[in-house]
């Protein structure tokens, strides 16, 4: 588990300077077209760009396709014919030229899942086998290799968990002589500054890969273990992961965030409390040769009718001797009502709590490829939303919920995406619950610079998919932003200036 010895310190770099100044190269994110697919939850998730055909491809798990959209006239998004996955519970999309591909999960829990992959013009060309719970899937920069990260979530009464692990396939030979690899988690134990959740279970067991990227050259793949706090390496000419890095934690009682939703206000604090950094998105960029690994810090919890974690710092028992003003943490203005586990902190295993822990980091980080921190945005997210947003500042949708996260996980930034203009290297990254978008300059790792913040109008909700396409492939001709948004089943589109 953890100690402080561990704790990696955020470092905070330039982007608080500019919270309320953007310098001279920020970006102008302008809306210019947006389409609803269907009323509410599930119509519209991931999304991908065909440059070909000038259309992005959405997944809908509530009708079981993959939703295509023209934006050959951004003013104007419309519908085209969907890719029918016979009622599949879609999860994701991946597009490399021609070929479409989408990984669906299957119950029960421990069923196998598959991807289909089909071609441009919808007609299904191979259908792969996967482990259980396909969450995520990516091509390789050059196409010969799919890979998904298989979630492996328990049944909700935990009777059931599947390990997690990963499917490559090796397209090399073509889509009907693919050659299918599942590579496991197996003969991990739990590395420094990662964790397994439940008690009693073996690390491949407890891990849910939730997002997966390859290197610019496709010879490694990076995978994040969301719950577990950590990032997978995996080999690809091996077939087999080689590390396991945990991620370590940050200390908020060195920065300052709002962690009550009953402190009737916008109230940022120093805090006694471990933030896991517990990443969703992971995307990958090169520069000078090295790989960085860049992550949007979401959180999540273990949280089932058969075993759960969660609990309120209110319900623990605080060591008097690491927290002698407890009875005012404790209170629901204070810490009380912030969502941790109970699986951790008891460092002397005397049956109190010495350490509190909370979920997600609340921000974005750069990694290098060996999992050693080389930015975060520490609290600039909550800063500048507090400033810039304010009725929306930690609200999971509109103002009328105003800081109703804020003992949770905050604004839950969930979305990325990469993109290269004019030779510098941008992250988009998505608010899960006030659907702010925020963009940074990350050409040099070690120091990103804010250069744009964007709120999108009210009726978009929960951005889940983000995907830049650029200046070349556009048909405005200049780079543009495209949204999935979860909760409204409707995709935006957004011009880069």
């Amino acid at each position: 588990m953890f100690s402080f010895n561990q704790v990696r310190l955020t470092a905070f770099a330039s982007s608080l300077a500019l919270l309320t100044s953007f310098p001279v190269s920020a970006l102008d994110i302008q809306p210019i077209g947006e389409i609803q697919i269907g009323q509410g939850e599930g119509y519209a998730e991931m999304l991908r760009y065909h440059a070909a055909s000038q259309s992005l491809v959405v997944t809908a798990s509530e009708t079981g396709t993959i939703e295509r959209i023209s934006i050959a006239t951004p003013s104007a998004l419309s519908l085209m014919s969907p890719f029918d996955l016979d009622g599949g519970d879609v999860t994701a999309v991946a597009v490399h030229r021609d070929l479409i591909a989408a990984s669906i999960k299957v119950k029960p829990a421990d069923a196998a899942g598959m991807v289909k992959l089909f071609d441009s013009d919808g007609s299904l060309l191979a259908t792969y086998e996967t482990g259980a719970l396909p969450d995520n899937l990516t091509f390789s920069p050059d196409g010969r290799y799919l890979l998904t990260a298989n979630e492996g979530e328990p049944s909700d009464d935990y009777s059931i968990d599947p390990e997690g692990g990963f499917t490559l396939i090796d397209l090399s030979s073509g889509p009907q002589n693919a050659t299918v690899t599942q590579i496991a988690l197996t003969g991990f134990d739990v590395p420094t500054g990662a964790r397994i959740i439940k008690p009693g279970q073996s690390f491949a067991a407890d891990a849910e890969p939730e997002y997966v990227a390859f290197s610019a050259d496709g010879t490694m793949a990076y995978a994040t273990l969301q719950e577990n706090n950590a990032i997978a390496l995996i080999d690809i000419a091996a077939k087999k992961v080689t590390n396991i890095v945990g991620l370590g934690v940050k200390n908020v009682s060195r920065m300052s965030h709002d962690m009550s939703n009953k402190d009737d206000d916008i109230n940022m604090r120093r805090w006694p409390v471990l933030m896991m950094y517990q990443p969703d998105a992971l995307a990958t960029y090169e520069v000078n040769g090295a790989t960085y690994l860049v992550t949007a810090n979401e959180g999540d919890a273990k949280d089932y009718d058969g075993f759960s974690e969660e609990t309120r710092v209110a319900k623990l028992t605080l060591d008097p001797t690491m927290f002698p003003n407890a009875e005012e943490l404790q209170k629901p203005e204070n810490l009380g009502r912030l969502k941790t586990t109970t699986t951790m902190g008891d460092t002397d295993g005397d049956g109190d709590h010495d350490l509190i822990y909370a979920y997600g980091g609340r921000s974005f980080s750069i990694w290098s490829q060996d999992g050693s921190l080389v930015f975060d945005s520490g609290n600039a997210f909550e800063h500048l939303i507090a400033k810039r947003s304010p009725d929306v500042f930690n609200a999971n949708g509109g103002a009328d919920e105003k800081d109703d996260r804020s003992d949770d996980k905050g604004p839950e930034p969930e979305a990325l995406a990469l993109g290269t203009i004019d030779g510098r290297t941008y992250a988009f990254i998505g608010m899960e619950r006030n659907n702010a978008i925020f963009a940074y300059d990350i050409t040099l790792p070690s120091d990103p610079h804010l250069v744009g913040y964007m709120m999108p109008s009210a009726n978009h909700n929960s951005p889940e998919g983000l995907e830049f396409i650029a200046a070349k492939d556009s048909p405005t001709g200049k780079p543009l932003l495209a949204i999935a948004f979860e909760m409204t089943g409707t995709v935006a589109l957004y011009q880069i200036d």
